[in-house]
């Protein structure tokens, strides 16, 4: 696989997310990987996860080399720590002397660890939770929410899920509650004085991800994350989740850009 793939580092809040898409091949690796896993249902992955979901089943190690996306995956993550790093090394910077310019460098290793496979179906979710014994997680959409969803939930009118503001179904990322910030108040006696501007700056805390078959995301393992219950009949939401662990060792560049 010697296509180029487009991802886009995405800083909604504190936590960086890598956002991208599968290209055609990788993206029938995993659906083939994915049939696999729920025809045989040889490891059921349900106790060491959150999930009100009743299909959860371990990839099986094998399968990655089977279905040719663990060179993919391993790169994946790779790039996303390489970010990570030069994120840091360049605000870390400001507060050496004379700044450095000089972009360090990094002897990244990474280890893929366990993964998933979710069918879910109507009315299951998983609940905000945050994946332990790993340093990155990742979610793999494999199909569109067109392919399983029905109507609203809550709703008995049949309205479809066309509207900005229906959630059902989709990705939670959260991070962090509302800040509230210092309000400035227009009171005062100077009819000359700056009038204050009640505005305040909020941080965004939260967020959503539609299903998009193909789309793929890679974030740190703490990042709490749900999935909305959805209302439909016809099909399953499939997606795949894998754990990552890494390594940097400096090798080059200033001794300390704030990883301690």
């Amino acid at each position: 696989m010697n296509e180029k793939i487009k991802v886009d580092y995405l800083k909604p809040f504190g936590a960086g997310l890598l956002h991208g898409q599968l290209p055609e091949d990788i993206l029938d690796g995993f659906l083939n990987l994915s049939d696999e896993v729920i025809s045989k249902k040889t490891t059921r992955w349900n106790p060491a996860l959150v999930g009100a979901i009743e299909d959860e089943w371990k990839i099986p190690d094998l399968l990655y080399k089977d279905f040719k996306i663990d060179d993919f995956l391993l790169q994946a993550f790779k790039t996303y720590v390489r970010i990570y790093l030069n994120d840091i090394a360049k605000f870390s910077k400001f507060n050496m002397e004379n700044g450095i310019d000089h972009k360090p460098e990094f002897d990244v290793k990474v280890k893929r660890g366990d993964g998933w496979i979710n069918y879910t179906k109507e009315h299951e979710y998983n609940p905000p939770h945050f994946h332990s014994n790993c340093s990155l997680s990742s979610i793999f959409y494999l199909n569109n929410e067109e392919d399983y969803k029905e109507g609203r939930l809550g709703r008995t009118d049949g309205v479809h899920s066309v509207k900005h503001n229906d959630e059902d179904g989709h990705t939670l990322f959260i991070d962090g509650s509302k800040s509230n910030g210092a309000i400035l108040t227009d009171r005062t006696d100077d009819k000359n004085a700056f009038q204050g501007i009640v505005h305040p700056i909020i941080d965004r805390t939260h967020f959503t991800v539609k299903p998009h078959r193909g789309r793929f995301f890679i974030f740190p393992a703490h990042l709490l994350h749900c999935v909305n219950p959805f209302m439909g009949k016809k099909g399953r939401r499939i997606t795949a989740s894998i754990n990552c662990g890494f390594t940097a060792n400096l090798v080059s560049g200033p001794d300390s850009i704030g990883l301690q």
